[in-house]
């Protein structure tokens, strides 16, 4: 993101989506998206050595979050929703990063502030779709509304709602993650966020602690069909996601979280999908991997189901700068699909 870095090839790990050194000659963001696509990985197999992009240059503390204002205009006349613009903007007040070094497992890591706002998985406006699409459907939060995301991967996205005044739950079973935000729960803004480490919902703790009464359960790139369910036999086990609990009780989870009238949004990006004599591509198959049925058996009444969003998510991309020199040939390799539920409102 305008910042001189160097990274160093990653090895594939147990994780949720993926990282790696591709895409040369786009930016440290494009470059991590564009690895999450074609390298995207699993998160539900089990802990491994946590995996990071070490630099020799690291960013100077305000750089990248200029350079995130810089996106954060771009984006804005893509997003339609008035409150969507106005979370983007909170890009360019993002408080500043010292860089730092920790250990994570038996490695030392570097982490600036593009690693920390960016992550392994790009910019934070990579949300403004999702984002979108749930104020088209009702969600126009006031102070102190609460928001969960269901594998959130980096801070920045969620330290943007909680400094537009909303309470903001992220769950995660990375370990770098307690690691590298150790002490980033708490106050935020006029907001606040609880970060989660673990298997979400299996784990009964952290039922307890995310507590209930959200107005958006949300999940970019982690509740993928070919994780959840994959169509055919993984490459490796370790691409499949184990939710540690049946759909059904899931689902039924999800549901008791959310307020009446509260929505769950599922969006997913994804690179094009293997032939049938290629190994298959969990991450390639996005839609949902809970069907209409099983939405409506929980009690939601389903507004939109696998809504295939190539069109936007390309259009994002390019504003993003995903298809920058080196980087992605947006037309052939992104596709996006979302589905949007939600909880009846409780009838007087």
């Amino acid at each position: 993101m305008g910042v001189t870095r160097k990274p160093i090839r990653e090895s594939a790990g147990a994780d949720w989506r993926g990282g790696c050194d591709a895409g040369r000659g786009i930016g440290a963001v494009g470059r991590r998206f564009f690895c999450l696509l074609f390298l995207g990985l699993c998160f539900a197999c089990g802990p491994a050595e946590a995996r990071a992009q070490e630099t020799e240059t690291a960013a100077a503390p305000g750089s990248v979050i200029a350079e995130l204002a810089k996106e954060a205009a771009k984006v804005q006349p893509f997003l339609q929703g008035k409150w969507t613009k106005q979370w983007a903007e909170q890009a360019g007040k993002l408080e500043p990063v010292r860089p730092r070094r920790i250990m994570s497992g038996q490695r030392e890591l570097l982490v600036d502030e593009s690693f920390f706002y960016a992550g392994r998985y790009g910019s934070p406006l990579t949300y403004g779709r999702v984002l979108d699409l749930a104020e088209k459907h009702g969600f126009a939060p006031s102070a102190g509304a609460r928001v969960f995301d269901f594998g959130y991967g980096s801070i920045g996205h969620l330290r943007m709602l909680a400094q537009s005044g909303l309470q903001v739950t992220g769950v995660d079973v990375d370990e770098l993650l307690p690691v590298m935000y150790e002490k980033c729960s708490g106050p935020c803004g006029s907001g606040s966020v609880l970060l989660l480490n673990g298997r979400f919902p299996a784990e009964e703790e952290l039922v307890q602690k995310a507590g209930t009464g959200y107005d958006l359960f949300l999940s970019k790139n982690t509740l993928k069909r070919g994780y959840i369910h994959p169509a055919r036999e993984p490459a490796s086990p370790r691409h499949v996601i184990r939710l540690g609990v049946s759909d059904e009780k899931y689902l039924q989870q999800v549901f008791d979280m959310l307020k009446p009238g509260g929505l769950f949004c599922i969006y997913n990006f994804c690179p094009a999908r293997a032939a049938d004599d290629k190994p298959y591509i969990t991450w390639a198959d996005g839609e949902s991997p809970f069907s209409k049925e099983q939405f409506e058996a929980a009690g939601f009444e389903v507004l939109e189901f696998d809504v295939v969003d190539d069109q936007p998510a390309r259009e994002l991309g390019h504003l993003l700068g995903w298809d920058a020199e080196g980087g992605m040939q947006l037309q052939t390799d992104l596709f996006a699909w979302y589905s949007i539920a939600r909880k009846r409102p409780s009838v007087p």
